[in-house]
Order: C-alpha cells, then structure tokens, then sequence
C-alpha cells in the first residue's frame, strides 16, 4: 500500500473488522491504515458475529462496528448476518427471517446515526435467487452508497443480471451509488466476468466511475502454504492461475540460485536462498520477511494473469477464441453486450448452459468459497 514500494504497490485492499470486535483502541499504524489516495474497504464482521453468537450484542455490537469503521474505513459494508451462518434453533441468527431482520434493523442504525465521511456499500445475501430478492426487497429501503454482494448467488451472473436491472429499474444505480464489490471471489474466470458486466453498466449507465471491485485472500493463503502463484495458464482447455511449490527448507539457504518464477518484478530480483533463512522457532519454509515478499509476489502476479485474461477476452474473436475456453468466451460477451438488445436478461440466458459450466467449474488457483 506504499506507493514508494519500487517492486508492487496497489491502492486498494480489503480488511476485516470482525479480527477486531470489541477493540476500542486506534489499530496499530500498517498495511490497512487509511492514507491519501488508498482506499481501505472494511468488512463489518457479519460473518464472525455470525459464527460465534455470544458476541452479539443487539444496538451495542451495531454502535461498536460503525464507530469502528467510520474510523478505519475508506468505504465499508454494512452489518448484515450472512445466510450461510444460519443455524437452525441457534438464537439469534436461527432462520433466513431473522438474519434478514438483524440485518434491516442494522442498515436503519448506521442510516440514522452514521457521522463521517465513508461510502457504505449495502450487502445483498441470499442462498436461492428467491431469497436474494426478498433481501434486497428488504434493505433497499436504505440503499446508502453502493452494493455488496454475498452469499452462494454471488457467482450466479444471470441473477446478478436481473439484480442489475431491479436496481436500475428502481432507481438505486446513480452516480452517487455507483461502487460494487463482490466478496470472495478471485479467480480468472470470475475477474474477466465482471469486467465485462463493469464495461457494460458504464457504457449504458453513461457513467465511466462507476466501479466493480472483488477480494480474494488467495494468494496470502498459498504464501501460508508453503505455494506461489506462477503464470496463467490460459489455452483453449484453462483459464487458471498456476500454482507452484518452491524450496522453502532451511536446507535451501545454501541454493544460490534464481527463484524458479519471475512474474513479478520482486521475484525477479530473488534468489531461493534469500528466502530460506533458518529460524529457531520454524520448522520448515519461509522466515517472516519471506511470508511477506511471497504475499507481495502472488498479488503481483494475480493481478498481472488478470491483466492477460481481461487482453483476451477483449480482442476480436477470431484471436480470443482460439486463445480461451469458448463457455467463457461465450459468458463474457454475453454480459458485455446485453445491453445492446431490447431484454437483456433475455439475452444472458441465452447462455445459461455456459454460466452453469462457469459455477460448476473447480478453480484451481484457490478461489475463496
């Protein structure tokens, strides 16, 4: 997040506030402290009240969250209760009702006592597009500054269409509400569909800032695991990242030579045995310095085999198709052209054989589930 980093440097990140419920003390000064020209999106730690139920405390859990977030957040999400923490006779979170409900009485609280200056985005849950409407029916009401979307319908892109279209039909997708964010999804595949759903919604929108963004904690959890993010691997057949497993023992310190992947300029830079260094308390694999300059690596490299997979899919067919899968091919320029036909939900149907390959599709480049 330092922009004098000479290696990789974003201007984006996504932090959670449930690692933090309860905490009042100003968090320590680091990668997700708010500076100029970032933007630090906080989660509101719906997922963890969710998990752990003791810790839900009605208004003072909502006081604690936006008084946390309006003090840490560029832009945030709302306090909504997850539908997959629903748990049957488990109080409070027990049914879709009254996860739904929790949530309503959440957004009214942070509409009627939020006092800085950050963009909410509010979540749209729902495991079955039938519950996905009823909970946008339920918390359009208070439509703050953006939108976030949850739960498993999340990779449904036809829902995702016709959820479009509600909000534009609604009146609830203005320049001043303009921010998506899709939350754990990371892959190739779900980055290029939402690049074209983003070209298409500016386009007919008119309105060239509006702005689709997605997190995936992908590549900290490989560097955790001992694994880097190599090339994609993009061809007819894939559409995926490649994982690599690199020397990571003690044993390594001595090895001299060029780390085995280059696609990132830090990495170019390496050696195996720069990361290899023996500690007392480590068994295996890479001292702390190591874990850090292999999470700076594989968010170099995902972002850069997002780069190819966007260039390719934007080139005229007969290159693209000879380059990528054909559903994706097919997926892709079905949301980028749907508004180009009188009923574009229509439209994107027309290729619901390609989008259901697309969420049946095992991402191997560890996608966040």
């Amino acid at each position: 997040m330092n922009r004098s980093n000479p290696f990789f440097f974003t201007d984006r990140a996504l932090h959670s506030a449930g690692q933090y419920i309860g905490r009042t003390m100003p968090l320590p000064v680091g990668t997700f402290s708010k500076r100029p020209g970032n933007t630090i999106l906080f989660d509101s730690g719906g997922l963890q009240f969710g998990r752990d139920p003791t810790q839900w405390q009605g208004d003072a859990s909502r006081a604690w969250a936006l008084r946390f977030l309006e003090a840490n957040a560029d832009e945030a999400i709302t306090l909504d209760v997850p539908t997959r923490v629903i748990t049957p006779r488990q109080l409070p979170f027990d049914s879709f009702a009254t996860a739904l409900a929790i949530t309503v009485d959440s957004n009214r609280y942070f509409a009627r006592h939020r006092s800085a200056d950050v963009r909410f985005l509010s979540v749209l849950q729902g495991q079955t597009s039938a519950d996905a409407v009823a909970w946008y029916d339920a918390v359009k009401v208070q439509p703050f500054e953006g939108w976030a979307f949850g739960g498993t319908m999340r990779t449904d892109y036809i829902h995702i269409t016709a959820m479009m279209l509600r909000l534009i039909a609604d009146g609830l997708l203005t320049p001043d509400r303009n921010r998506f964010h899709f939350l754990g999804v990371g892959t190739l595949t779900h980055a290029v569909m939402l690049s074209a759903l983003q070209k298409a919604l500016r386009e007919h929108m008119g309105d060239d800032d509006l702005l689709i963004t997605f997190d995936t904690s992908s590549p900290s959890h490989l560097a955790m695991n001992g694994k880097i993010y190599g090339y994609p691997n993009i061809s007819s057949t894939s559409f995926v990242m490649s994982i690599l497993r690199p020397p990571a023992d003690p044993v390594h310190q001595e090895w001299r030579t060029p780390f085995p992947v280059t696609s990132s300029r830090i990495a170019e830079r390496l050696l195996v045995s720069d990361l290899c260094v023996p500690a007392i308390t480590r068994q295996a694999g890479w001292d702390a310095l190591g874990h850090e300059i292999v999470v700076n690596h594989n968010h170099e490299s995902l972002l850069r085999g997002i780069d190819d997979a966007n260039a390719i899919m934007e080139m005229p067919s007969a290159w693209s198709s000879e380059l990528a899968p054909d559903h994706i091919i097919r997926a892709y320029r079905a949301l980028r052209t749907m508004f180009r036909y009188p009923d574009p939900l229509t439209h994107v149907r027309r290729q619901s054989a390609a989008f259901v390959k697309i969420r049946r599709g095992k991402a191997k480049e560890g996608e966040d589930e």
